[in-house]
């Protein structure tokens, strides 16, 4: 093994964490509650929609603060998404009937 293959290998050299660190704000967030659902509509026209906040700091999103009513449809195509550009993300799976209305740490393993 080459001495350029071995450097790549090695641990970062980082500080010990201290309380600061492990319980003040994060430099760059963002936040995305999923609340308040409410079923509209009747028989095969019934559908639920939910109430999106959004909120961060990065600089990249225009507003800081948002929030939407969104359908199940949408989750799914959000959850496709996020499962396509991060191996780091859970996002739940279900029906309709079962979003949950909490999501476990560390993506539920």
């Amino acid at each position: 093994m080459s001495d350029t293959a071995v450097a790549d290998t090695r641990r970062l050299n980082s500080k010990p964490q201290d309380l600061t660190d492990a319980y003040g704000p994060p430099s760059n967030f963002l936040e995305i509650d999923i609340f308040n659902p409410q079923t509209v509509g009747v028989g095969r026209a019934r559908f639920t929609t939910y109430e999106v906040r959004m909120r961060t700091n990065l600089p990249i999103f225009k507003l800081k603060e948002s929030c939407v009513r969104r359908r199940y449809s949408d989750f799914e195509w959000l959850k496709n998404e996020l499962e396509r550009d991060s191996k780091n993300c859970w996002a739940p799976t279900g029906s309709e009937r079962t979003l949950p209305t909490h999501v476990p740490a560390g993506g539920g393993n």
